[in-house]
């Protein structure tokens, strides 16, 4: 049965000449309240129209939403028959708030569609969902036969013995429901990727011969459940950065060239504030100079890490259900110090390191010492280690040894901008006016990005305009210099 009316989730359209529109009602009703149904071959007073769905009808909708719908949404797209004509029906949901469309913004009143002002834009930003609870609480349709229940209880064991769990094991469903990670004998999202058997999860791993990363020495991905795959992608790591060895008293000390408890404390943390989105995952790449680690999803509230490693700002979990189950396992120590950890270890065997956001996701890289200083490691690679004990993790900005690169509210906002229009900005005006800020504050922007080198000035003063440099590229320019 066919809606008969628009809502703040509803929208018609009459045909697919109206594309562009209802592309922008899509963001709207999502902005609104993350559900967005949208309705092609419908007259805006309910009546039935039919719309005719040729060969490349569905693909045309599936671009459009693809290349001007900002995050990247996942919709379902369907043809209906009702009264013996067809009408197509995208439903979409989205908890990534505020999405643009051709660039702007946009926010529902009722059935209508209302461009963002300035503040309405602001306020989204400033209240976006710092974290995936409503992910990790949706029901799945598996059961505990999807649950290896051996590693389950060696969960409950681990976490007894850490006295971070008082509980004695009964059955896989009393557990998990005990844990929040269950309902009515159903896993949720959290407990299907912590302990499910079936390989929900996927992570990356490719080894690059130079630091272009153009050609592979080594490319794989591995499926299966989050510990699963932080226990690989460690090993991984461990398998193939150098070691030297040093002597301490009189034994011989196998030392690698940066600190694995470093590396734990981060792959970790990728999988704990990790975005689960389909077509999107963790990646783990080592190059001759840089081991980087990515994971889908931004850091909470646009911060800089340092500010959590400080303890300026208090510690905010993407996913609490998945980092608590981490924490009372002990493969984090605590909430809060995973930065903190790093940082000093790093910087107490002077190892340099960046972290950054691209809109999407958030890398952390590490540089390899005997590679930035352009010479060849005299040590050997480690062999795969079979016994980490797993820490806490963390996420966002740039920095390149005492000198960090970070992106405020207008540069992330002129940086997706950029993005949608092909890495480009023209001139300040426009920019100004898609985004709903003054002239001032992008020019501020864009002067911060190139001194930052994460942008350049191509051209005269009156005849040119700017280019968005990759974060690799705005990295090897501030070593350059």
């Amino acid at each position: 049965m066919l809606p008969n009316r628009e809502t703040e989730s509803i929208e018609f359209k009459k045909t697919l000449s109206e594309l562009k529109e209802g592309i922008i009602s899509l963001t709207s009703m999502l902005n609104k309240g993350g559900v967005a149904h949208l309705y092609f071959g419908i007259k805006n007073d309910g009546t039935v129209f039919g719309q005719e769905v040729g060969e490349n009808s569905i693909k045309k909708i599936a671009n459009e939403i693809k290349n001007f719908i900002k995050p990247s949404i996942f919709p379902k797209i369907e043809t209906i028959e009702e009264v013996g004509k067809s009408v197509i029906l995208v439903t979409a949901l989205g908890n990534e708030r505020p999405y643009s469309a051709y660039g702007r913004y946009y926010k529902r009143l009722d059935d209508q569609d209302l461009a963002m002002s300035p503040s309405d834009l602001e306020k989204a930003f400033s209240s976006r969902d710092a974290t995936y609870s409503e992910w990790e609480t949706q029901l799945t349709p598996y059961g505990e036969s999807c649950v290896n229940e051996d590693e389950l209880i060696a969960y409950v064991e681990k976490a007894n013995d850490a006295n971070r769990l008082d509980y004695r094991y009964r059955d896989v469903q009393d557990c998990l429901t005990r844990l929040g990670l269950m309902k009515d004998g159903f896993l949720n999202n959290a407990g299907l990727y912590l302990f499910g058997n079936n390989k929900p999860l996927a992570v990356k791993l490719a080894i690059f011969a130079t630091d272009e990363r153009l050609a592979f020495i080594d490319n794989r991905r591995f499926e299966g459940n989050i510990p699963e795959c932080i226990e690989e992608a460690l090993k991984y790591v461990a398998s193939n950065i150098h070691f030297h060895a040093e002597i301490v008293g009189f034994e011989r000390v196998e030392k690698p060239e940066i600190p694995l408890e470093a590396i734990r404390e981060i792959v970790i943390n990728s999988f704990a504030h990790m975005r689960v989105t389909p077509g999107e995952y963790n990646e783990i790449t080592i190059t001759p100079k840089r081991v980087r680690i990515y994971n889908p999803g931004l850091i909470a509230m646009n911060k800089d890490p340092r500010e959590f490693a400080n303890g300026n700002v208090g510690s905010k979990i993407r996913n609490p259900l998945i980092a608590t189950a981490l924490y009372r396992s002990k493969s984090i120590e605590a909430f809060g110090t995973g930065f903190r950890r790093a940082f000093d270890l790093c910087d107490a065997q002077g190892v340099s390191y960046a972290y950054g956001t691209d809109g999407i996701g958030f890398t952390f890289e590490f540089f390899r010492p005997g590679a930035m200083e352009g010479k060849e490691s005299a040590g050997k690679k480690a062999k795969p280690s079979r016994d980490y004990e797993m820490c806490r993790v963390p996420q966002n900005v740039m920095r390149t040894d005492e000198k960090r690169v970070s992106y405020n509210s207008s540069e992330v906002l002129l940086r997706r901008f950029m993005e949608e229009n092909g890495g480009l900005l023209l001139n300040a005006s426009d920019a100004a006016k898609e985004l709903g800020k003054s002239r001032i504050t992008i020019q501020r922007a864009i002067q911060s990005m190139v001194q930052k080198g994460m942008a350049e000035r191509i051209g005269s003063h009156k005849s040119g305009h700017w280019v968005l440099l990759s974060e690799e590229t705005g990295i090897a320019e501030k070593e350059a210099r």
